[in-house]
């Protein structure tokens, strides 16, 4: 850059901040305008939510969670040997969700169904063909009735007993 366009450049900036005002460190303050500040408008108080303790807000369980939990903690309860519930195809059940387990390492099952109707055709059916199951709310545990028949014969009053509900095929 030349000497000649720096100085001209710093010339027309000085005389631009002269012709506002700003150049000068001795500007008169008793020419300078008044400014007037108000005061805001007032702000509403809005409170402030108390947090909740961690872990004390728990999503809603849905139904079929919640059948699924009442008959495992039923088997808990009760001592009884049994796997992890594994989500299955619910076939011609009727049934909105099904789940495979084992049960005193027989195989079981639990079936949530959509209405009272839709379990009580289901249940006519498994008393049909010999069935064992634990009915409760809209759900069932149903229980091996072949090779471990006697064994579940002997669990499922326990089983409805501890879930308020009732044992069928016993």
């Amino acid at each position: 850059m030349s000497r000649l366009y720096r100085f001209t450049a710093a010339s027309t900036i000085t005389l631009a901040l002269t012709l506002v005002g700003c150049a000068s460190p001795q500007t008169d303050l008793a020419a300078a305008p008044t400014v007037t500040v108000t005061a805001p408008a007032p702000v509403e108080a809005v409170p402030t939510p108390t947090p909740t303790p961690e872990g004390s807000v728990e999503a809603p369980v849905s139904d079929i969670e919640a059948a699924v939990d009442l008959f495992i903690s039923a088997l808990d309860e009760l001592g009884i040997e049994h796997s992890e519930p594994v989500r299955a195809e619910v076939g011609a059940s009727g049934a909105k969700a099904r789940f495979d387990l084992t049960v005193n390492t027989y195989s079981a099952g639990i079936n949530v169904f959509p209405a009272v109707q839709r379990l009580a055709a289901w249940q006519e059916l498994s008393d049909a063909y010999g069935g064992i199951h634990v009915a409760a709310g809209n759900a069932v545990i149903t229980l091996n009735s072949s090779e471990g028949i006697a064994n579940s014969a002997e669990i499922a009053p326990l089983i409805a007993a501890t879930v308020g509900g009732e044992a069928r095929g016993v």
